[in-house]
């Protein structure tokens, strides 16, 4: 049996334990690359688990503002709607207790209990111009309904319509108006003695405040008004207060106040001299007495006023007995010219 030589030996041993040694490095640099990539990896981990933490915590701390303030918001918006409730509740009772009261029925105020009173005076006046023509204004005030303007318009006559403001009553008062070539509107003010008041009255002691926002209210229902007179207002006319403070914001958007005179001490002519307007006030109330021959004598003192003055306003209302009457009186109204109140 041959022998391998004793170099050789060592030759393999010695290759041997190179490869060992390579084995090891090789094995040492796995290693150190896991623990290595390890360490990275982990503090990659670590870095992830805080940035998390620091969002979970925001979002924490915004659900408790969140919870925080929500909570006042419910109770509030809890308190609004039984508030609403409420007030939808009062306001239910009074369109159904509006409703229950009977239709408008034109009436004066200046004597609810004697309808056969004289009412107040007429202002005084200068008598008319030779060669001038007379004109008379038949202004129907209380208009509210649609029967109303159909009475109106049955005359023939070219008559001048005052419709009261909307209400629960009334509410396409407004809307008749907006179909008319010219109206006026009957602006509701406070009486002495009525028992029938219309929801959109002005009161002695109304601010300037309010007297504005409700002419701003009645220029919007009636777009097109350039005349107002006071249905009732006894008590109103009569304040020098509340009619400067009317009159001049009245006079502010361009509406002419036409006086009703239903009071003889009214302060009108005295605020309208005031502020620089002219005063317009009526001459004749057509139907202070209920009758169509008590309303025929009236039309007659209208047309004679009329006729000494040169201009004459006369005030009824859409009843019966006065359509029936200006029918029966279009042979004397033929005497003067009927026309608007911008014409006088």
């Amino acid at each position: 049996m041959n022998k391998q030589p004793l170099y050789r030996k060592y030759l393999t041993l010695k290759y041997i334990g190179w490869g060992l040694f390579g084995l090891v490095i090789f094995l040492s640099a796995l290693l150190i690359g896991y623990f290595i990539g390890f360490n990275q990896v982990e503090d990659e981990l670590i870095r992830e688990r805080v940035q998390t933490q620091h969002l979970v915590k925001q979002i924490e701390q915004i659900a408790a503002i969140d919870e925080h303030s929500a909570t006042p918001s419910k109770s509030k918006e809890a308190a609004y709607d039984s508030e609403i409730k409420r007030l939808q509740k009062e306001l239910q009772a009074l369109l159904e207790q509006e409703h229950r009261r009977e239709p408008l029925k034109p009436q004066h105020e200046y004597a609810p209990k004697e309808p056969k009173a004289s009412p107040p005076p007429a202002a005084v006046r200068p008598k008319r111009l030779d060669g001038t023509q007379p004109k008379l204004v038949i202004i129907i005030d209380d208009v509210s309904y649609a029967r109303d303007v159909r009475a109106i318009q049955s005359t023939g006559l070219p008559l001048v319509m005052s419709f009261l403001p909307p209400s629960p009553r009334h509410s396409e008062s407004a809307q008749l108006a907006q179909r008319q070539n010219r109206y006026m509107v009957h602006l509701p003010l406070e009486a002495i003695d009525f028992n029938d008041e219309e929801p959109f009255t002005l009161h002695v002691g109304d601010s300037e405040e309010t007297i504005g926002k409700r002419i701003i209210a009645l220029k919007q229902l009636f777009p097109n008004v350039r005349y107002v007179n006071n249905h009732t207002g006894s008590k109103f006319t009569g304040d020098r207060d509340s009619m400067e403070k009317l009159i001049r914001l009245l006079k502010k958007e361009g509406i002419q106040f036409v006086d009703s005179r239903t009071i003889g001490k009214t302060k009108v002519p005295e605020v309208s001299t005031l502020l620089g307007i002219r005063y317009i006030g009526r001459d004749v109330f057509l139907d202070h007495q209920d009758g169509v021959r008590n309303v025929k004598r009236q039309i007659k003192e209208a047309v004679e006023k009329a006729k000494r003055h040169g201009t004459a306003i006369a005030i009824g209302h859409p009843r019966p007995d006065t359509i029936q009457a200006l029918i029966e009186s279009k042979e004397l109204l033929s005497e003067v010219q009927l026309v608007g109140i911008e014409q006088i």
